[in-house]
């Protein structure tokens, strides 16, 4: 990834006033823009609408983001953040089980791949990806992201495992979980032929990481 918008800088070390409200600033843009996005597409999607969209003027959110692309690659960081979070979350709840951390996160993204917001979110991101090199090179930096952390832990779940077992491990993990984000898109008629599914799926990810 090439260099941090404003959003990144300002949260590094001792932060005063003035970056405490630069930073709230940059946070309701980012949640402005994404609201944008996910309801009306990335084509719709500009630094003027987010403007109008918040009551402020469009120096205000050019002098945090300069342009789309710039905007794009804070969405995305943003969002891996709170995946990080998440799983820290997770990680303080099983301090001495490696396999139940790494459980315990997969359910996490079992569910945020049913929420519609989330889904719309990377469906934009893939279908930008097609024919956009910025948008294709961030896909793969959420991609690597990901499978960096799957890595990680799996490597303290299964210590025994190889380095090449370990990275087709995480793959396939990452897989399954990016499979659910397009079928947990699928009708209400379609999914309540599957109410069980949840556990079917939790059990899936026990599976994968034991055998």
């Amino acid at each position: 990834m090439k260099s941090a918008p404003k959003a990144i800088a300002l949260s590094q070390g001792k932060v005063t006033g003035s970056q405490q409200r630069s930073q709230r600033r940059i946070k309701d843009i980012l949640q402005s823009a994404q609201h944008i996005l996910v309801t009306e597409g990335f084509h719709s999607l500009s630094l003027r609408k987010i403007a109008k969209h918040m009551g402020i003027s469009n120096g205000n959110v050019t002098y945090y983001f300069a342009n789309k692309q710039v905007l794009l690659k804070a969405l995305i960081e943003d969002r891996l953040t709170r995946y990080d979070e998440e799983f820290e979350k997770e990680a303080v709840t099983f301090p001495h089980s490696p396999k139940k951390r790494i459980c315990a996160y997969f359910q996490y993204l079992i569910a945020d791949a049913q929420i519609p917001d989330s889904r719309s979110f990377f469906y934009q991101l893939w279908g930008l990806s097609i024919h956009s090199p910025i948008a294709a090179e961030l896909r793969d930096h959420v991609y690597n992201h990901f499978l960096s952390q799957v890595l990680i832990q799996l490597k303290t779940a299964r210590p025994e495992l190889s380095e090449k077992e370990l990275q087709d491990k995480s793959f396939l993990l990452m897989s399954f979980i990016e499979g659910l984000n397009v079928i947990f898109g699928s009708s209400k008629k379609f999914l309540g032929q599957f109410d069980h599914i949840e556990d079917v799926l939790k059990k899936q990810v026990l599976d994968i990481i034991q055998s």
